[in-house]
């Protein structure tokens, strides 16, 4: 069931207190879904936050917004080597636990992906979910997204390994 009262919009760098909150949130909650540790992202400059949210047009990140408060992410990151940049990184992608199973997450995929399909460079989107999260891999693959490998231990959360599907989007 969509969830109407959520706006989907491009963030912009006023949004960082917000994303960095939101992110903290994200790795509690899910560790084993995002490459980052609370370290890592507690290590950045609010400039380098704000470059990975709204870094033009290689960076791009985009925020579900129940009323003032950001309730959700996804991030679509243009790969800026030439013989690469065919490609873009869908990450991130996060909701909130009070707004999931609203299809708040498919609707930000969705804005990565029309986003992606208006750059005529972008040919494709890639995306690495873990292996166990069956609700994400089952999102992914509802919007067209095809396995293309599973790479084994790809992130160590603690002491436990978890293994990663590789997947990609055609788009041209």
């Amino acid at each position: 069931m969509p969830a109407p009262e959520i706006v989907i919009r491009l963030l912009t760098p006023a949004d960082t207190p917000a994303f960095c909150a939101l992110r903290l949130r994200a790795i509690l909650d899910s560790p084993s879904s995002f490459s980052s540790s609370r370290e890592d992202e507690l290590a950045r400059t609010p400039e380098e936050h704000a470059q990975r949210i709204a870094g033009g047009a290689f960076q791009r990140g985009f925020g579900a917004f129940d009323g003032e408060r950001l309730v959700g992410f996804a991030g679509l990151q243009r790969e800026r080597m030439r013989q690469l940049s065919h490609k873009a990184l869908l990450w991130g992608v996060f909701v909130d636990v009070t707004q999931r199973g609203k299809g708040v997450a498919r609707r930000l995929v969705n804005a990565c992906i029309e986003q992606a399909e208006r750059d005529p460079a972008i040919m494709q989107v890639h995306l690495s979910v873990n292996a166990e999260n069956n609700a994400a891999l089952r999102l992914y693959e509802s919007l067209g997204f095809i396995a293309y490998g599973t790479e084994p231990r790809s992130m160590r959360v603690g002491e436990l390994f978890h293994d990663e599907h590789h997947l990609a989007l055609l788009l041209k």
